[in-house]
């Protein structure tokens, strides 16, 4: 199918930014897009058009979102533009919904069961709740157990070294060690948080080169929604995935991230990258 057949049996409204976006499908791509400027709309119809003008077969497309609710929210979109054909052999995950796959199949793969999710998050903030007080600080406020909290993601996120976290101070609490005695409890009752859902996927990938092949080959074309709300580990992943076809495809806004310490642009991760910086229409 060309283009413009494309154009006329499918309700695509673009205009020459956009289009120029959709119709790039090899090589890393960045689309720099502010809020209101049709994102969403071009993310789903270069998927209609890889599918549909390319013949990539659907099973080989990954789409990242942030939230469950936006992978939910894509599908639709994509059914509403292209019907339902193609859309059940799509992969709509979030990140962790990804490194979910990845854990899974690690430990099929190599005969050892994977932990358990802890996705609890007041078990979470009660564990942590104990251990500042074990660790020296006395009757600790909501406040408290929420930086506790916020820090270990940090941690994990930006991909600190121990020496770093032992380096790491929070007002109020001997962090590193409500840190590190944290992850013991996590190894102890054969748990992960989130986070080690990360960390375990990046380390599996390192430490697997035939899994990450594995996933490399499942998944040689990549789209990435909201890309500047990807934390540091969430980059690597991505670039570990990608790095064997060097196809993705990256939307984002700088200026609209949710987590400070996440405001990392998506411009880093590939230095090569063509840029669309896309504007309101």
């Amino acid at each position: 199918m060309t283009y413009e057949e494309f154009k006329s049996q499918y309700p695509v409204r673009l205009n020459r930014q956009q289009e120029e976006a959709v119709r790039q499908t090899d090589g890393p791509i960045l689309l720099l897009a502010v809020p209101g400027s049709g994102k969403t709309t071009v993310l789903v119809t270069r998927l209609g058009y890889m599918l549909h003008c390319k013949g990539i077969r659907p099973e080989r497309v990954l789409t990242v979102t942030y939230t469950v609710a936006a992978t939910k929210d894509m599908k639709a979109r994509f059914v509403s533009f292209f019907g339902e054909e193609h859309a059940d052999k799509l992969t709509f995950r979030t990140i962790n919904g990804l490194c979910a796959v990845v854990i899974g199949t690690y430990a099929r793969q190599k005969g050892t069961e994977a932990f358990a999710l802890l996705d609890d998050e007041r078990q979470i903030k009660s564990v942590i709740r104990d251990l500042l007080a074990r660790t020296g600080t006395a009757f600790p406020s909501d406040q408290q157990v929420n930086d506790a909290r916020t820090h270990i993601t940090y941690c994990k996120n930006m991909m600190l070294t121990e020496a770093e976290i032992h380096a790491h101070k929070v007002d109020g609490m001997d962090f590193p060690r409500v840190y590190f005695e944290y992850q013991d409890f996590l190894l102890r009752s054969k748990r992960m948080d989130y986070d080690d859902q990360m960390v375990f996927t990046y380390r599996i990938f390192r430490q697997y080169p035939d899994i990450l092949a594995h996933f490399q080959r499942r998944w040689p074309y990549i789209c990435v929604d909201e890309a500047q709300d990807t934390s540091k580990i969430q980059h690597a992943i991505l670039r570990l995935l990608a790095s064997a076809s060097g196809n993705i495809f990256m939307v984002g806004d700088e200026d609209q991230s949710i987590y400070g310490f996440q405001r990392r642009g998506p411009r880093r991760l590939w230095s090569s990258s063509r840029f669309f910086p896309m504007q309101r229409s």
